[in-house]
């Protein structure tokens, strides 16, 4: 039988260290991973800084965009997105409308291609809302543009489960993979990219891992975290 790698998250939590998620993803696409992880008494910067999930699983430091603004950011983009997705009370639809009686917390624009990115980018330059570039999961030449209140990003989302825990930007650890990690890089003293990571963010990064199919993150713990 092949050597089997003991999992790390369980024996780094009940010491000092914490693990939080840092995603563009809401709370229901995230629970079983958290569940899986051993993670649930950790703070989670979720829905691309709109929102912290904190240990006992309530959402908090919530920075939502009014109805009328999303209207108004959709208008302004026009037909150039090649798709669309609304984050409305934790999570991601596709029609507008359902943002009527909800919260909105992310909008999101599809592009297929980096010129269809720069166009949508171009057309919505006027927003004055935060805008962050993220690589697209199906389509590798192609990005998903979000766009979240002007106080809600990685950065301050992280910055704020810094001060909620007591630790300061160089006790933290940042590893991520996409463009919009780079305001996450900001607020943290080792910044790590994968090594599928989008050269961008590779750039910004004092150190690359192994691939996320090479067991990269587990490279980043032992590495680091031991």
């Amino acid at each position: 039988m092949a050597n089997q790698r003991k999992p790390l998250f369980p024996r780094i939590i009940k010491g000092k260290i914490k693990i939080s998620l840092c995603t563009g993803r809401a709370y229901v696409d995230l629970k079983q991973i958290i569940n899986v992880l051993g993670i649930n008494n950790s703070y989670h910067v979720i829905e691309s800084g709109a929102k912290v999930l904190n240990p006992e699983g309530k959402e908090e430091n919530i920075k939502d965009i009014p109805f009328k603004d999303v209207k108004n950011i959709v208008n302004i983009a026009g037909d150039t997105p090649q798709g669309y997705g609304f984050c409305v009370d934790g999570k991601w639809v596709e029609d507008i409308e359902n943002g009527k009686k909800g919260v909105v917390t992310t909008v999101s624009f599809h592009s297929h291609s980096q010129k269809k990115t720069k166009e949508i980018l171009e057309r919505i330059k006027s927003v004055k809302y935060y805008v962050a570039v993220g690589s697209h999961w199906e389509i590798p030449e192609g990005n998903f543009i979000l766009i979240t209140n002007p106080e809600a990003s990685k950065k301050l989302a992280l910055e704020y489960v810094q001060e909620k825990l007591g630790i300061t930007k160089q006790e933290t650890v940042a590893v991520g993979d996409m463009p919009n990690d780079i305001p996450l890089f900001e607020a943290s003293g080792l910044k790590i990219a994968m090594g599928n990571a989008d050269q961008k963010l590779k750039d910004k990064a004092d150190d690359v891992a192994p691939s996320i199919d090479k067991d990269g993150v587990v490279w980043v713990i032992e590495k680091n975290l031991k």
